[in-house]
């Protein structure tokens, strides 16, 4: 049986990044870990980890989500690669749908929920993701199962989503 360690981070869509930085930053404390202007994503951390939140800002023609206006993600994490490789033989054996996916802070299988929502379970591929995310930023490829390797680039995640 697949066996998360804790809730990993939130990531949200939101329709002005910049109030809601200012709002997170205030309300709970989080700070800025990195920031991409040009795709309008910021990543912020509470100091433990690499980011507990994740920002996407959405408008004008780009539009969120239908299935997940709000919500765009939300991370279990598990004890480690091993975790990792049983629970995606364990669902897929299962014929669960799911794609594997390294980031440059870590490997990933994202599962969408019976209701849509789409689930990520990921393990940690540094001790300070945060300064990796910093100097490096947001990075995604195809995470082969079997070595823990980048294969390629990663399609968007549309493929696992329910009709």
């Amino acid at each position: 049986m697949v066996k998360a360690t804790g809730l990993g981070h939130i990531v949200l869509n939101v329709s002005d990044i910049d109030a809601s930085l200012e709002f997170y930053s205030k309300v709970v404390g989080l700070e800025v870990v990195t920031r991409n202007e040009e795709r309008k994503i910021a990543f912020m951390s509470l100091g433990e980890q690499h980011h507990d939140l994740a920002l996407i800002q959405r408008g004008g023609s780009e539009r969120a989500d239908p299935i997940q206006p709000g919500l765009v993600h939300f991370a279990w994490r598990v004890a480690d690669f091993p975790a990792l490789q049983a629970a995606h033989a364990e669902l897929t054996e299962a014929g669960i749908k799911l794609d594997p996916v390294q980031h440059n802070i870590t490997n990933s299988l994202y599962i969408p929920d019976p209701d849509g929502h789409l689930v990520e379970l990921f393990c940690d591929r540094w001790d300070n993701g945060i300064e990796v995310l910093r100097t490096q930023g947001p990075q995604r490829k195809t995470l082969n199962m079997e070595t823990g390797e980048a294969v390629g680039d990663a399609q968007e995640l549309l493929a696992i989503r329910p009709n």
